[in-house]
């Protein structure tokens, strides 16, 4: 028997919480006229960011990085920072999404301790940046985020290098400063998916599968960062980006059912769960989701024609499919 078979029997058999998936009298089949491969790379190209929006990026880089080291300079004694943005735009994950609003996160790195209360310092980046942009500038705990009109908001998160040990430090309102790598993040991915276009492709569409959900249901669901681990954890690799994308999220599905306790636990400091925001409930209705859209996936990569596969790729995307 196919062993992609066994495993959606298993999962069918198993499958509780939602819908079943998949029933054992069930033939399935992955059929070559169900072959969307085309629109797959197309709908890659449809949820990557627009040059334009790069290039304002860029700008906003650039004016930013500006405005805080004059501020820095003449109303502070911190040291000038480092700015670095991070991320999934570094990581190359970053889409399109519905809202067309892209996050960006701009690391501030200071070479030493500023020996500051990290409050203070997020004050500081404020009253840098007022008047920036006409939807302001807001504090929250572990940044400061610069509200742009359209395209982007840009997160500020706040670091410091120790020079002894030559650690990062990451600071949050209210906790102070907690060793955090994020650098070793982005190489830790790099490896992970080097020479691996599939998988990088496979994230953006799980993260896209995540944003038309969460815009149709209202419901929480895990972080970007969160998908991202469990994809590069569970990735099966396929002659086809549909047949991959049905691979790796049922292999996730398979983990997260044999999991007790869900996680998804960083490769690096300070190595903590990044579920750790959601409640029992949201995970419960997230496997809910990830499993209907396995068996929409597996209704797709299994149909007789192209028309049917995409009609059920349309329901987990969306009409940007």
């Amino acid at each position: 028997m196919n062993p992609w078979l066994i495993r959606l029997i298993v999962l069918g058999i198993a499958y509780v919480v939602g819908k079943e998936v998949f029933k054992s009298d069930e033939k399935f089949e992955i059929t070559d006229d169900s072959n969307c491969e085309d629109l797959f790379k197309k709908f890659n190209q449809t949820i990557t960011i627009h040059p334009d929006k790069v290039a304002n990026l860029r700008r906003a880089h650039n004016t930013i990085r500006s405005k805080v080291t004059i501020y820095f300079e003449k109303y502070t004694s911190l040291p000038i920072p480092n700015f670095y943005i991070q991320g999934s735009y570094k990581m190359g994950t970053v889409i399109e999404n519905r809202s067309t609003i892209c996050d960006v996160d701009l690391g501030v790195f200071f070479p030493q301790h500023p020996n500051m209360y990290v409050e203070t310092i997020q004050n500081h980046i404020k009253k840098a940046l007022i008047g920036h942009t006409s939807k302001g500038v807001t504090i929250k705990t572990n940044c400061v985020r610069l509200n742009y009109v359209r395209d982007f908001h840009i997160d500020l998160p706040i670091y410091y290098i120790d020079g002894y040990s030559g650690k990062t430090y990451f600071g949050s309102r209210g906790y102070e400063w907690e060793h955090s790598e994020p650098k070793a993040f982005i190489e830790w991915f790099k490896k992970e998916t080097s020479n691996k276009p599939q998988l990088i492709r496979i994230i953006r569409y799980l993260k896209a599968w995540s944003d038309h959900t969460k815009a149709k249901t209202g419901k929480k669901f895990p972080s970007g960062l969160a998908l991202t681990l469990w994809t590069i954890q569970c990735y099966e690799k396929g002659s086809r980006d549909d047949v991959a994308f049905f691979n790796t999220s049922s292999a996730i599905m398979e983990y997260l059912h044999n999991k007790k306790t869900w996680n998804a636990i960083m490769p690096v400091a300070p190595g903590d769960d990044v579920m750790h925001r959601l409640t029992s409930s949201q995970k419960e209705a997230f496997y809910d989701e990830i499993g209907e859209m396995v068996s929409l996936a597996a209704d797709a990569v299994s149909a007789p024609n192209k028309l049917k596969a995409t009609t059920k790729w349309r329901k987990i995307f969306g009409n940007r499919f």
